[in-house]
């Protein structure tokens, strides 16, 4: 194992937990090794080790779940002050090694560590799916990130069909045992809804979403894999408020069941207005960790709102191996 000790920062989002790395400042040679060591559920990062309590804000997830060993993955970033609003460069490294184009929760956890290093309040991202717009409320206790435009289209989620269906897209159709649709929100999702929310015994929690989610994770439909969401629609938005939603997301990846997905939430949304589910363009999705304010407006950006918070602050080994 290196000798070469790494500052790092945890920071979660409804529970979507990352370690974020100064890439400007810091040098990980091997950043595949770096996050399977310590994004590792069972063996990686213990907030513990590291006075928790004394540094992060006290803020955890809906359940007080936040803090527990591992992360999501690792964000490397890099920040371009000389750019108004300041710009930072966003790479996402998860818990198996690959590289994710896009986080939602992800990227407000950007926003708020940039806000902790600027004091501003509005940044632009620069994500492998393109640049986001972010801002942090004035008490920096939440963010809001520019989530692009979801499309259906199979060639951009992408979705690989042969004959008629090549150019089609999958909505609302069986895939490996569940009904779902299939949408790219920087990153592709199948989405499946389900009767009964999480209030409901038989409902969105009764699923053994570890044992329904691989088949369809790994389906040859999607080439390049998929997250794989569960919905349920508690209110659909035709009274007073706005639709509401309770979600499960099983990460590509992660491969395995998070907190909280930001990137799911727009995608179950999406879907829900596609499928004629819900009404209106503002919904709340709910997943384990907490509560996310989505737009999907008919044109233009959709947006990711919710909770943001810092967990602690630590050095790790470079190189873990």
């Amino acid at each position: 194992m290196s000798t070469h000790a790494v500052p790092v920062e945890k920071y979660h989002g409804t529970g979507n937990d990352f370690l974020v790395v100064d890439a400007s400042a810091q040098s990980v040679g091997d950043r595949a090794a770096f996050a399977r060591a310590h994004c590792d559920r069972e063996t990686g990062v213990d907030g513990a080790d590291f006075a928790a309590g004394a540094e992060g804000d006290g803020v955890t997830g809906s359940d007080g779940e936040a803090g527990h060993r591992g992360a999501d993955g690792v964000l490397f970033l890099s920040v371009e002050e000389r750019f108004s609003p300041t710009r930072i460069v966003m790479t996402l490294v998860q818990p198996d090694g690959s590289t994710a184009t896009m986080c939602g929760n992800g990227a407000r956890v950007v926003a708020r560590w940039a806000h902790d290093r600027t004091g501003d309040h509005e940044f632009m991202i620069d994500t492998q799916a393109g640049t986001r717009r972010a801002t942090v409320t004035a008490d920096a206790t939440a963010a809001t990130i520019e989530m692009g435009v979801p499309t259906f289209d199979p060639r951009r989620v992408p979705v690989a069909r042969d004959g008629a269906l090549a150019d089609e897209p999958l909505i609302d159709e069986p895939v490996a045992g569940l009904t779902v649709t299939a949408v790219d929100t920087g990153v592709p999702h199948a989405v499946a809804f389900v009767d009964g929310g999480r209030d409901d015994p038989d409902g969105i929690d009764a699923v053994d979403l570890d044992a329904v989610a691989p088949p369809v994770r790994h389906a040859d439909v999607f080439p390049e894999g998929a997250n794989v969401n569960l919905a349920a629609v508690v209110d659909d938005g035709s009274g007073d408020g706005p639709a509401v939603l309770d979600q499960r997301t099983f990460e590509r990846g992660v491969e395995g069941e998070t907190r909280s997905c930001g990137t799911g939430a727009v995608a179950v949304v999406a879907a829900a207005r596609r499928l004629g589910l819900i009404e209106g363009e503002s919904a709340v999705s709910r997943p384990p960790g907490g509560e996310l304010e989505i737009t999907v407006p008919d044109r233009g950006h959709a947006t990711l709102t919710g909770p943001v918070a810092h967990e602690f602050s630590g050095t790790l080994p470079a190189d873990p191996r």
